[in-house]
């Protein structure tokens, strides 16, 4: 036998959480990145046309914003799948509930932070319109309320269903 013990560990168990969802603001700020100066390059740049100085930015505005979106969106749906697969590790609801619910808040703040950070270095040519990141704040404030709610209800769930 090792010596690690079969019953969970809380920080363990945050901190698994929280690194998901770091990973994937990672992932989601570069690809937001890469799609967004794909998008600035092809109608902005790039554009010929009746209008492009009046479409570009625009379709580069709103595929920022809709890349924003999806990293709200990601937060609840996240916050689900890891707080039933974690609290199922607990026999405690309430210690499932509050493990899931802190990973989830931790977590869904530094994956919106690597994730806006990854779209705010986008600039060049057409990026004028692409809204202020602080007009994104009560937004976000919002969407780490509803996953970390998604987090707790999720690991409270799951620790119905403990191995």
């Amino acid at each position: 036998m090792s010596g690690r013990s079969a019953l969970p560990s809380a920080r363990r168990q945050t901190g698994l959480i929280v690194a998901v969802f770091a990973l994937v603001g990672a992932a989601l700020g570069v690809v937001g990145f890469v799609a967004g100066d794909w998008a600035r390059t092809q109608f902005v740049t790039a554009a010929a046309g009746s209008q492009p100085a009046t479409f570009g930015p625009v379709f580069l505005a709103l595929s920022i914003f809709q890349t924003t979106v999806t990293l709200f969106f990601a937060g609840p749906v996240l916050a689900a799948v890891l707080g039933l697969l974690s609290g199922s590790r607990f026999a405690d609801a309430s210690a499932a509930a509050g493990v899931a619910a802190g990973g989830a808040l931790v977590g869904f703040f530094a994956m919106a932070g690597l994730g806006l950070l990854g779209l705010s270095t986008l600039s060049g040519a057409g990026t004028e319109q692409i809204y202020a990141l602080r007009a994104a704040v009560g937004p976000l404030l919002l969407a780490g309320v509803a996953t970390t709610v998604t987090g707790g209800v999720a690991g409270a769930l799951g620790s119905r269903f403990v191995r």
